[in-house]
């Protein structure tokens, strides 16, 4: 594994997961690249069981005590990956149909709120607060801050969390979330209900289950800025 595009993954991808609070110690920063590589390489997708994690960790711990891989290795490894694709994909195929059924179910009772506005593509959005600035077009430079929540509550990005708008182009993000953003003026706030077709579909992401309904609440900080300065951190909505 090259460690150094490892650690740089790691990084870029950080803002993207429910979190807890670790103290900086050697050993927390060990445990948190492990955990990390252990969802961003998809190994999450297998939810292995007890005994079959251990024997996972057992032979990590053999390789870091010197071991070797076995010596057939040329013969088991295609076996091997056969293997773990088709666990994988059928847990994930598992997954979205459980998640499009509970989508079908959220957004049959959205549909029966007020104020509530659906766009051909399927996109639904309320204002909250009308802007009174420019209007931001697909290919605009905006600054926004944002929090992005599952339809269970989960928060898996947030702008307001970190302390610091976001800023990019909009050609640059998911379509439900480059067509909403054009719903708010500068120094509006709006609510997003993104459907699974126009966000990541059946793509699993850190910290985004296939076929999830992303919520997004943005307010338009500002459109096409002349010399500002980019935020630090890209948004989850990024096209992947």
């Amino acid at each position: 594994m090259d460690i150094k595009k490892a650690v740089i993954s790691v990084a870029a991808g950080c803002a993207m997961f429910s979190t807890v609070s670790f103290a900086q110690t050697n050993e927390d920063y060990i445990k948190t690249f492990g955990m990390i590589m252990f969802e961003r390489n998809g190994l999450s997708e297998l939810k292995l069981e007890k005994a079959e994690f251990d024997a996972f960790v057992a032979g990590m711990k053999a390789m870091n005590d010197g071991g070797k891989l076995p010596e057939n290795i040329q013969e088991i490894g295609p076996k091997m990956m056969e293997y773990l694709r088709a666990r994988a994909e059928a847990n994930v195929a598992k997954e979205a149909e459980k998640a499009e059924a509970e989508a079908a179910e959220y957004w049959k009772e959205l549909e029966k709120k007020e104020n509530i506005i659906k766009t051909p593509s399927g996109l639904a959005y309320e204002i909250i607060e009308k802007g009174s600035g420019a209007m931001p077009g697909e290919n605009s430079e905006v600054i926004v801050n944002y929090e992005g929540k599952l339809i269970n509550g989960n928060v898996f990005d947030s702008s307001i969390k970190r302390g610091e708008p976001a800023q990019f182009n909009l050609s640059k993000v998911i379509p439900g979330f480059r067509e909403g953003l054009q719903k708010i003026a500068k120094g509006g706030k709006a609510r997003l209900y993104i459907p699974a077709k126009l966000g990541y579909g059946n793509q699993p992401v850190p910290g985004i289950p296939v076929n999830s309904t992303l919520i997004f609440e943005v307010e338009m900080i500002d459109v096409d800025p002349q010399g500002a300065a980019p935020a630090p951190a890209a948004p989850a909505a990024e096209k992947k």
